[in-house]
């Protein structure tokens, strides 16, 4: 069913729910009104009728008799119908005699009378003298009753079709602008991530107009992101290999010394492409969907002493400070081994000879932060492609993938990577919002 449909059922449904409502209430009291206004007729007729005779000689009463019927209106076929009758049940006068039956027995009030031609309601006033009946036909009150309704009911009634008519072509031009949206997204190709631009779009859409313009935009980043890393990837890729095939090829041409040389750059080259397909996994694993993982708490201490342990040669270089009293279940325990074995990799390849790495790893209520620093001095132009993957700084070895897969760590858990130079010390700081496992 179409929004248009919808909105039009629902609302002729609303419409339609309050005219039964109505009308119901309306029959009931309609009934009723009549009922009681037919009946008063009655009433008021013979208390007339009853106060004229009253003033009328007994000997004048057959010759005046015809005359005050006619005058009182009740010697129509159609309409009022009068019965004068004595005390003991003889008949004075009548005005339809043909089908009005005579009832002596009736009592002074409101009853019912029926004969083979008619029902009839009857009122009945008991004077000193007289026995006056006033009735009308049953029937005649039912079709006054249904033209009524008719008169009454069929107006509304035409006047909602009419309403409901003139409320689909309101619905369709109210929701005119999701059709044009609708539109806009269908003519749309599959490389097509322009925003969408309508001409006074309402209000209430332009939520979700900003919406899908906000998600295209993420697309096309993401989607330019993938082609860019995808070329570097097949540029990095392919400088080790073309190194590998031409070392053996000059393996193969040579002996000895060259020979052996030749075989270690060809390890040498392996052993950079094994690194960077390592890096180019673990970009994978971080730029994935899957929600961060954080249920395993796990000790910082020692984390940072087992990563310290495995430095290695630049152990004596590394001095470190741990201020952290709790577990941590903020991110997994692997993600900041890699962090931290990325940050000091660069702080040892890139600071100056023999000088020392400072590494200070801090637990608070609201953050942890891993803090390194070395001896070197960075140009304040590269600082902002210093975490850009596979951006390196001249012919500087390396795949220029380590900043890039800290920072994007720090992305993924809605954290910071900030590097900057403070005097003759560069510093990397990195930063994520930590919940404590109390």
């Amino acid at each position: 069913m179409s929004l248009r449909l919808r909105l039009t059922v629902l609302v002729a449904a609303v419409f339609l729910g309050f005219w039964l409502i109505a009308s119901v209430w309306m029959i009931s009291g309609l009934n009723n009104k009549l009922a009681v206004n037919f009946d008063q007729r009655l009433r008021s007729t013979a208390f007339m009728l009853g106060n004229i005779l009253a003033h009328v000689p007994k000997d004048a009463l057959s010759k005046s008799l015809p005359d005050i019927i006619n005058a009182s209106g009740v010697n129509t076929e159609k309409g009022l119908t009068c019965q004068i009758s004595s005390l003991q049940g003889s008949i004075i006068a009548s005005s339809n005699s043909q089908s009005f039956p005579h009832q002596p027995t009736l009592n002074q009030g409101f009853s019912y009378v029926s004969s083979e031609q008619a029902k009839w309601r009857t009122f009945t006033l008991i004077t000193a003298q007289y026995k006056i009946t006033i009735a009308d036909k049953v029937a005649e009150r039912d079709v006054l009753y249904h033209d009524l309704l008719i008169s009454i009911l069929i107006p509304p009634a035409l006047a909602i079709f009419v309403a409901l008519v003139l409320l689909w072509f309101a619905i369709g031009t109210g929701i005119r602008p999701i059709k044009l949206l609708i539109h806009a997204l269908e003519k749309r190709g599959s490389h097509d991530l322009e925003p969408i631009q309508l001409n006074q779009p309402l209000k209430e859409l332009q939520p979700l107009i900003t919406s899908q313009n906000a998600l295209m935009a993420r697309l096309a980043k993401g989607i330019s992101r993938e082609k860019h890393f995808t070329s570097n990837a097949a540029h990095e890729l392919r400088t080790p290999l073309a190194g590998i095939l031409a070392q053996i090829q000059l393996a193969e041409l040579t002996q000895d010394a060259t020979q052996q040389k030749a075989l270690g750059q060809a390890k040498k080259s392996a052993h950079r492409l094994n690194t960077i397909l390592d890096n180019l996994l673990v970009l994978a694993h971080v730029d994935a969907d899957t929600p961060p993982n954080t249920t395993e708490p796990w000790e910082l201490e020692s984390l940072i002493t087992t990563v310290v342990t495995e430095s290695n040669n630049n152990s004596a270089r590394l001095t470190y400070s741990i201020t952290a009293s709790q577990p941590v279940c903020c991110m997994p325990s692997a993600m900041l081994t890699i962090v931290c074995r990325n940050l000091l990799d660069n702080a040892f390849k890139y600071s100056k000879a023999n000088t020392a790495v400072v590494l200070a790893a801090n637990l608070t209520a609201t953050a942890l932060k891993i803090t390194i620093s070395n001896h070197a001095h960075i140009n304040p132009a590269d600082l902002a492609n210093m975490a850009t993957r596979f951006w390196r700084k001249g012919a500087e070895n390396g795949a220029g993938l380590g900043l890039s897969i800290v920072a994007s760590i720090a992305e993924k858990y809605q954290g910071s990577l900030i590097l900057k130079n403070d005097n003759a010390l560069f510093i990397a700081e990195f930063t994520v919002p930590v919940k404590v496992n109390n």
